[in-house]
């Protein structure tokens, strides 16, 4: 029975891989799919949108061809004139463009070259004859006419005895005449005498892309160049996008289970990166055996343009090789989002393990120093410390005598040091102790070297603990007050309510004044609906439990709506508003409706506390990074309290409490203003009250 276990889990184990394998395999097949049919896109798009019936026309009519032309001109007068300097053969064996060149000019032969000149060569595309250099074979003044009739491009170019040219196109003006000549080094007086009688014909065939040379190759690289390569940038682009969605798009518990995704993922980061630069490599290299393909110069260029079969097995298996990278370097990303940022990419690093057994080494050492208890035998330690260190310098002597004595001498000055060390830290744990018995009551002397911040902390701890204690006798009054002043504002509206309920109840109240005490409780229970409501936002403010939306909001506008709002209020004051604000905006990431609130509240501040007849003066001055509104008012009431309690829950301006008002308004917002990462400050100057908000800019 145990047997048959095993048996079929051997099987379920064989399935389980070959799933893995197959499961591989799928996706392998589908990039590869996916990268022919790239591939294969790239000529009807092209024939689409960059239609090659019209290359050879636009070449002809470039000043690349105007410059090849003058080029093989060049190479014609040096190959009939049996100069060897700048002879070139590509230019004179070709086959694209066919001409005819004859020079007239009586020249000096030794007999042997006399005779040689004399006899004429024929072979089956080149005639050679005395004087004279074709390609083309000898036909009758009729072909020829034929040929200039159906050709693409004529020129006959006739140098006169002082070398300067009479030139003739098919194409008119379209041919810039003068490049073609400055072009021929016309401008030197040698070189234009080496022109004189030479008459050149040339005539481009209709058949002129059918040809693999000079010209036909330069017109390749030009329109292969940017446009062409520009179209297999955007579509492997797009094919990328493509593949880096649907590697998103796949669960990643899916992925997770291929067997190629999970070898690649387990890869170290530095194999991943030499396989993207080995790929790079590889299309460099491939480039490079492209470009020395052909003696004609054929390249990169005629590769895109022709797109012959070794273009499509070349480009399947690059781009393949390249959507391969791209969807398991996507799962990767997915697999370090899924195991966490120090498992899927520190640990999975040959640097980044080296790194981390660095860290944990240094981070082990540390633990250690930190352990070490200055209560245990300290003078064990030293005594240990310093053998060891006498050891190291007897190494370092190497054994002489003189080092040896100062190797004595050294240990003995570092025992006593240590010693006075020690001296010391024993007087620093002793006060240690009495602090934590509860005597706040030591001095210790503050001159102890490296040990000297701890001797000073110590002294500072009664200090410190009578801040400590009047901080909270300050907070436990603060509490007092709240609760004082909760219970007298909430009081008395909530009395007037119920005094006014029971007038209510006697029945020979006439209408009128049954009216007055129900306009009465209205406005009571308004205002206890504020109170508490006020009370419920500044305790939802204060804690931070409360939902912000921020987004990029002109601050300055903002303000400025808030004015408009309240513009009723301030106009029936009599306080006059001196308001000083950039004309430009200034964006910040605020909550429109939490920093509305923060400008209403503190100008309804203004409106209830300022003297009445005073000026108000507004200003918001923005620098580099933030910008701040500054409010300054003159105080109706004596501001006898501390600036800092002005914006704690239910303080009010005025101490006798007769004014409408909850005291929450400015708690609120100080609350929202920190919440949106700002600042509310507020200076009290004799009767000068100042408050200033201020917000980072976005």
């Amino acid at each position: 029975m145990n047997n048959q276990n095993d048996n079929d889990e051997i099987i379920y184990e064989k399935k389980d891989k070959r799933s893995f394998i197959a499961s591989s395999l799928a996706t392998v097949l589908i990039i590869l799919i996916f990268a022919a049919a790239s591939v294969v896109s790239y000529l009807p798009i092209r024939n689409s949108y960059f239609p090659v019936e019209d290359n050879a026309k636009s070449y002809l009519e470039s000043s690349n061809f105007v410059y090849n032309l003058s080029r093989l001109t060049r190479n014609l007068q040096h190959s009939i004139n049996k100069a060897d300097e700048g002879y070139e053969s590509r230019y004179v064996d070709l086959k694209s463009v066919k001409y005819k060149i004859n020079s007239t000019v009586n020249q000096d032969l030794d007999p042997v070259d006399e005779l040689e000149d004399t006899e004429n060569t024929q072979s089956e595309e080149y005639t050679v004859e005395r004087n004279s250099l074709s390609n083309m074979a000898d036909i009758s003044d009729a072909q020829l006419e034929k040929e200039i009739k159906n050709s693409l491009f004529y020129m006959k170019a006739t140098f006169d005895e002082n070398g300067d040219p009479k030139i003739e196109t098919s194409s008119g003006s379209k041919f810039n005449k003068g490049i073609f000549v400055d072009m021929l080094n016309h401008s030197d007086d040698e070189i234009k005498k080496e022109y004189a009688n030479l008459e050149v014909l040339y005539i481009v065939p209709e058949d002129f892309e059918a040809y693999n040379d000079v010209f036909t190759v330069d017109m390749k690289d030009t329109h292969a160049f940017p446009d062409y390569a520009m179209l297999i940038s955007v579509i492997g682009a797009v094919s990328i996008i493509i593949l880096i969605i649907s590697a998103f798009a796949v669960p990643y518990s899916a992925q997770s289970k291929r067997t190629i995704c999970r070898i690649f993922n387990k890869m170290f980061l530095e194999f991943k990166v030499f396989t993207w630069i080995g790929f790079v490599l590889l299309c460099a290299g491939t480039g490079s055996m492209i470009d020395g393909y052909n003696y004609y110069g054929y390249g990169i260029g005629s590769f895109i343009y022709d797109a012959d079969p070794y273009f499509y097995v070349v480009g399947i298996i690059l781009t393949f090789i390249l959507y391969l990278l791209v969807y398991l370097s996507t799962v990767y990303l997915k697999y370090i989002y899924y195991t966490g940022f120090k498992k899927g990419l520190i640990d999975n690093s040959f640097f980044g393990k080296i790194f981390l057994y660095f860290v944990r080494s240094v981070k082990g050492v540390l633990k250690k120093l930190t352990r070490i208890d200055l209560r245990e035998d300290n003078y064990r330690k030293l005594v240990l410390v310093v053998g060891i260190n006498l050891l190291a310098i007897l190494i370092l002597g190497s054994g002489r005598f003189l080092g040896f004595i100062l190797a004595i001498a050294y240990s003995l000055f570092i025992f006593k040091y240590l010693l006075k060390v020690f001296a010391k830290a024993k007087d620093l744990n002793d006060a240690s102790a009495k602090v934590a018995e509860g005597n706040f009551n030591i001095s210790l002397d503050e001159n102890m070297g490296i040990l000297s911040p701890m001797a000073k902390n110590l002294n500072n701890i009664n200090k410190g603990f009578r801040l400590a204690v009047d901080k909270e006798i300050k907070s436990q009054r603060m509490k007092s007050e709240l609760i004082s002043n909760v219970s007298h504002d909430l009081k008395t509206p909530l009395t007037s309510i119920i005094t006014y309920v029971d007038l209510l109840k006697n029945e020979d109240i006439d209408l009128d004044t049954q009216k007055e005490y129900i306009s009465i409780l209205d406005r009571k229970s308004q205002r206890l609906k504020v109170l508490i409501e006020d009370l419920f936002e500044a305790s939802r403010a204060s804690s931070g439990n409360i939902e912000l939306y921020l987004e990029k909001v002109d601050a300055v506008a903002l303000f400025r709506q808030t004015l408009g709002e309240l513009e009723e209020k301030i106009n029936d004051s009599n306080l006059q508003f001196k308001i000083n604000t950039p004309e430009n905006k200034v964006m910040c990431n605020l909550d429109g409706r939490r920093t509305y609130r923060v400008f209403e509240n503190i100008l309804t501040n203004i409106l209830k506390y300022a003297m009445e007849s005073s000026r108000v003066y507004i200003d918001i001055i923005e620098n580099e990074y933030e910008v701040s509104f500054i409010f300054k008012n003159i105080s109706a009431y004596e501001m006898n309290f501390d600036a800092s309690e002005i914006t704690e829950r239910f303080t009010r301006g005025d101490e006798s409490r007769n004014t409408e008002g909850s005291g929450l308004g400015l708690s609120i917002a100080k609350s929202f203003v920190e919440l949106q990462n700002g600042k509310l400050e507020i200076t009290v100057d004799g009767d000068l009250f100042k408050l200033i908000v201020t917000f980072p800019k976005a």
